[in-house]
């Protein structure tokens, strides 16, 4: 994206739309900060705040890679002992923080040996494998481990990091969305967003309304799993914005009743300055792995790659006021773990199997064809890059900053011709992207190319992410075009968010608290299709019938009674369902 000539032209407006407290915190610049700006930072009015790193014993799953398992299946779990050695494993999925209902179910271990990890230095790695109950409910889960080392106790916990599915299904769905960018001064460019985009307000059931809304209409569709495809933040504002900007996006993302695999965009990753923070560090102390790839079932094959994959001296600020790349690169390190791991995927797959690839930046969309060859100083630019590829080079660095600041950088540097050869090579048939913040639809030599618009209120046509329905007949998908040629489902009705009204939702007459005996759900769909919603119900103990839909899922937590409500709504209508005895 175009980075901060945007922002600049923001900033008188940006100002008014902050909660009080936080009204001066867009006003300041200083434009020899190393390349990052001197906005007055949220910790100085909540000093609270410091960084606390989420990923400590285990490193998988976990929220940002969660394991999808079948009951009655194995799970091998990877966990760093810190250099001590091990015993007594426990091993437990509990309720996630979401749920009106507490349980656990406790997974026997099988197996516990020394293992490795390719993106996790340390000699002291275990791989404890543990069998997946039959009896354990339809849910996404935090996963509890415990054992002993060294007489201590030592226990960790991930949340959100394992789902236990009755089957895997041939007609899977997942949903796709990208650039949500928790903290971001572009969501405030228009001040009637300024409801929407909550900047920071003192109430958190007010803040980031825009991406608490879209996690509402991605938990109510109820996905099989979602693709995040990175920029989930800014980082650009001060030296110290990584530190909230980070813990402030886990806590968002905890809120998701889905598996949700994240890989980094550009905003992500910034090296704030030579000795500050660096978004890379961060990434790998909050969500774990850059790159990797999981498997639904026997159905699908996806890779998440790290396409922000620059030496640090070319993602940090070098006296000027903005970064100088924030253009895609694969390394070779990385395109080698990629070619590995679809060379090994190809051993097992079975001939159902869908193979698809994800990452922030798209690998058709190459500045070298988009930058417009007539310019001298774009040719002089890629005369410099040419001598020395993966720059590392001041002078080159400062030329592409200015050449993006004009035609903006889309894929900038090395990679992106190998990795189509890659995808070709092992028949990867669709690859999603984000970063340009528009709807586009791509197809070359078989793959499908979808880049879907941001979540962040700076989209175009509008916010929005994509449903892949996938036919249980062939390896095609359908539903992820909304309508036209290429546009995604609107967050809000008609695109409109400043009105703040959400393309579709349900809402309950009584309180979700296991309190009540029967209850009144308003189902309302403002969008030009038919959609179908699942509604989590907790009520008192008891036998229940719903008017309309089907009630797919039912048990007992104590004095609770969980269920599910499934229901198909008409394009533009409510429905109204009671649910009684």
């Amino acid at each position: 994206m175009k980075i901060w000539k945007t922002i600049i032209g923001i900033i008188t407006i940006a100002s008014v739309a902050f909660p009080v407290t936080q009204a001066h915190a867009l006003t300041s610049m200083d434009k020899q900060d190393g390349g990052i700006g001197n906005t007055t930072h949220y910790m100085e009015k909540n000093p609270d705040i410091a960084a606390d790193p989420k990923v400590k014993n285990i490193i998988y799953p976990l929220m940002a890679t969660p394991a999808i398992k079948k009951k009655g299946s194995a799970l091998t779990i990877q966990v760093d002992t810190k250099g001590k050695d091990p015993s007594g494993w426990n091993v437990k999925l509990n309720e996630n923080s979401n749920s009106k209902v507490e349980g656990e179910y406790s997974l026997p271990v099988t197996k516990a040996e020394k293992g490795s990890s390719y993106w996790k230095n340390s000699s002291s790695i275990y791989n404890v494998t543990v069998s997946i109950p039959n009896d354990v409910t339809e849910k996404l889960y935090d996963l509890d481990v415990s054992y002993t080392a060294d007489g201590a106790q030592v226990k960790d916990e991930e949340p959100n990091s394992v789902k236990v599915v009755n089957d895997f299904k041939k007609d899977f769905r997942f949903i796709h969305l990208t650039d949500i960018h928790v903290g971001s001064p572009r969501n405030i460019q228009d001040p009637a967003n300024a409801t929407e985009a909550g900047m920071w307000n003192p109430d958190e059931s007010k803040r980031w309304l825009y991406l608490q809304k879209t996690i509402k209409e991605v938990n109510l569709l109820k996905p099989d799993f979602v693709v995040l495809t990175g920029d989930l933040m800014f980082g650009q504002m001060n030296p110290k914005e990584y530190i909230y900007e980070y813990e402030e996006t886990y806590r968002m993302l905890k809120k998701f009743d889905v598996p949700v695999y994240i890989i980094p965009g550009n905003h992500d990753f910034y090296a704030q300055d030579a000795t500050l923070t660096d978004g890379a560090k961060y990434w790998g102390e909050y969500f774990g792995p850059e790159y990797y790839s999981f498997n639904y079932g026997p159905y699908c094959h996806m890779v998440g790659a790290n396409s922000m994959d620059w030496d640090k001296f070319d993602r940090q600020g070098h006296g000027s006021l903005s970064v100088p790349t924030w253009g895609g690169q694969i390394r070779q390190a990385q395109m080698n773990w990629i070619k590995k791991d679809l060379e090994q995927n190809d051993q097992t797959a079975n001939a159902n199997q869908v193979k698809g690839l994800f990452s922030h930046n798209n690998p058709v969309k190459r500045d070298r064809e988009i930058w417009p060859s007539s310019d001298p100083d774009v040719q002089e630019y890629w005369k410099e890059y040419d001598a020395q590829h993966n720059p590392q080079n001041l002078s080159t660095l400062l030329k592409a900053e200015e050449l993006g600041q004009k035609y903006d950088q889309l894929w900038h540097g090395e990679g992106a011709q190998e990795l189509v050869d890659v995808m070709k090579q092992h028949g990867v048939s669709f690859s999603l992207h984000g970063h340009t913040h528009t709807d586009n639809i791509t197809q070359q030599n078989g793959i499908l190319y979808t880049t879907t618009a941001s979540i962040e209120l700076s989209a175009t046509p509008w916010e929005g992410y994509r449903t892949f329905q996938k036919d249980p007949d062939s390896k095609n998908f359908n539903s992820y075009i909304y309508e036209g040629t290429d546009r995604s489902i609107p967050v809000y009705e008609n695109g409109n968010s400043a009105a703040g009204t959400v393309s579709f939702e349900a809402n309950l007459a009584q309180p979700n608290d296991g309190t009540q005996g029967a209850q009144t759900a308003t189902v309302t769909n403002r969008l030009k299709k038919e959609v179908t919603i699942t509604v989590p119900l907790y009520m008192k103990p008891g036998t229940y019938k719903a008017t309309d839909g089907e009630i797919t899922e039912n048990k007992l937590y104590g004095t609770k009674q969980w269920m599910e409500l499934k229901v198909t709504v008409p394009a533009n209508s409510t429905k109204e369902i009671k649910i009684q005895p």
